[in-house]
């Protein structure tokens, strides 16, 4: 198990606030009848750049929120090194690109995307703070505040663009929020496999982007 220290002062949590970490989507990769929402082809029609584009941001996410993580328990919790700076920096840099692309069809959403985009990271560095100090209340803490995020950003969604369920927006987080949780355990855990389910959670991020770009493009009617 990674040897972690608690720092007194300034929290893990804290420094990682303005980092965004992405609501996961579970959708299929291609419309069938089963998802009637997306009725616009983002494969074959313009609407395919704003898949690629949200495919290639929300993944680089995921690693990128993974390399914070790692990196703040792999310096004992101190967050004056200039690595998790760095981490910490680009995390947010990505969270910004994202909100940025979201804004490029819905400019009044941008702002409110980023705040909660960027307002569950924590949640996810609770709990790995918790974790690693074998603190059970602040893991159960940290779980119940992932919830709530989920249903949160179900609703927020839905409200911007009504081609996206809610519930299958928090349903797709919460996956999002278990497979990052199972590799942050391996990391902490000190298990090899960390690499493999930090990969698998990543790999939720194509699905979310062509469940994500299908919603904006029938809304938006592009063909």
């Amino acid at each position: 198990m990674r040897k972690f220290t608690a720092i007194t002062g300034l929290g893990l949590a804290a420094a990682l606030t303005l980092s965004g970490c992405s609501a996961a989507t579970e959708a299929p990769a291609t419309t069938d009848e089963s998802n009637s929402s997306m009725v616009v082809d983002t494969v074959n029609s313009d609407g395919s750049a704003l898949r690629a584009s949200l495919t290639a941001l929300l993944a680089d996410h995921v690693y990128l929120a993974g390399a914070a993580i790692d990196q703040a328990l792999a310096d004992g919790g101190d967050l004056t090194t200039a690595d998790v700076a760095g981490a910490v920096e680009t995390l947010d840099t990505n969270s910004v690109e994202i909100a940025a692309l979201v804004g490029s069809a819905y400019p009044d959403a941008e702002q409110p995307f980023l705040d909660s985009w960027r307002s569950h990271i924590p949640f996810f560095v609770n709990y790995a703070v918790a974790k690693a100090t074998d603190d059970q209340a602040g893991i159960d803490q940290a779980m119940s505040d992932l919830g709530g995020y989920a249903v949160s950003f179900g609703q927020l969604m839905n409200s911007v663009v009504p081609e996206l369920s809610a519930e299958d927006v928090q349903a797709g987080l919460e996956t999002h929020a278990s497979s990052l949780v199972a590799a942050i355990d391996a990391n902490i855990a000190g298990d090899p496999a960390y690499f493999a389910l930090l990969k698998e959670a990543a790999g939720h991020m194509p699905m979310t982007a062509t469940a994500l770009a299908g919603g904006i493009a029938a809304n938006k009617g592009i063909q």
